[in-house]
């Protein structure tokens, strides 16, 4: 009789005695697969070319290529009538394979791919996870710190910025500053800082005493030179006589030597006062403004 591997459809001859009246646990030679193999389900003799349609080209190829040998183990070789049958290459016919032991064969152990075998991973820790949660928020607050630093100065820093702010203005700005509090021309005199609201500066001035015709007459002369880059309207001046402690005794005006200054242009002033005080000690020369005016 003949039987066939469920797998791979390789049919082996064996004998009736073999297999026993409740059948036998055996092993494929081919594809090593076990099965229960019993009288009922082997095929008789003349079963073979149905056997031939069911197993197909597959089964033909398989048994072309291999080479079985011995396929009965030790306690299947020992056994009579279990030579091969020689049969057409449409029905592989092999050897009869191994007879497995009654007793339940042990399972195969399960194939693994050692390309996709996964390398072991060690459980992680609560600990380990708490550990590197903190240190990632650690590292987040170091940077949200040197992000904020960047766009945030320290106190005393930003006064000092402040502070260097308003002497820049005050100091360069004076001009403006003068002409929005015209009180605090007082304070840049004080400092020996002047500021010079008309853009005109007053140079080379001096005074002398002359003596006319028996008189004596103070001569006061110096220069205008516009110091701006746009063309400017001179006013009358202004020249005051000074007592030693810096009090005006006696003032006068005199027109200016040219109604108009062009861009850094120079123009030369003379003035004359006949008998002038005698505890004068300085004179002062400025143009005159309205609140000149006024005091008169």
């Amino acid at each position: 009789m003949l039987i066939v591997c469920p797998s791979c459809a390789t049919a082996f001859r064996v004998t009736a005695t073999a297999l026993g009246d409740a059948g036998r646990q055996v092993r494929c030679a081919r594809c090593r697969t076990v099965w229960l193999a019993t009288p009922d389900s082997a095929l008789p003799e003349p079963a073979i070319a149905e056997a031939e349609a069911h197993s197909g080209s597959t089964a033909n190829q398989a048994a072309g290529d291999d080479d079985w040998g011995a396929a009965f183990a030790e306690e299947a070789r020992d056994r009579p009538g279990s030579e091969p049958v020689e049969t057409s290459a449409a029905m592989p016919v092999a050897e009869s394979p191994p007879i497995a032991p009654d007793m339940p064969a042990d399972p195969l152990p399960p194939r693994v791919d050692d390309r996709q075998a996964a390398s072991p991973v060690k459980p992680r820790s609560s600990r380990g996870d708490i550990e590197s949660s903190a240190a990632q928020r650690r590292k987040r607050a170091y940077a949200a710190r040197s992000k904020g630093f960047s766009l945030r100065l320290p106190v005393p820093m930003t006064i000092v910025l402040i502070g260097m702010a308003v002497l820049a203005t005050f100091f360069l700005g004076r001009e403006q500053v003068v002409r929005t509090v015209p009180d605090s021309a007082t304070v840049y005199e004080t400092l020996g800082v002047p500021v010079n609201l008309r853009g005109v500066d007053f140079q080379e001035v001096k005074g002398a005493n002359e003596i006319v015709d028996g008189v004596v007459v103070l001569v006061v002369e110096g220069k205008l030179v516009n110091i701006t880059g746009r063309p400017i309207d001179l006013p009358r001046l202004r020249l005051a006589v000074r007592d030693a402690t810096g009090k005006e005794i006696y003032t006068w005006t005199a027109t200016a030597p040219k109604p108009q200054l062009a861009p850094g242009e120079a123009a030369p002033f003379r003035s004359r006062l006949a008998s002038p005080p005698p505890d004068g000690a300085t004179v002062e020369v400025r143009f005159f403004t309205r609140q000149d005016a006024g005091g008169r």
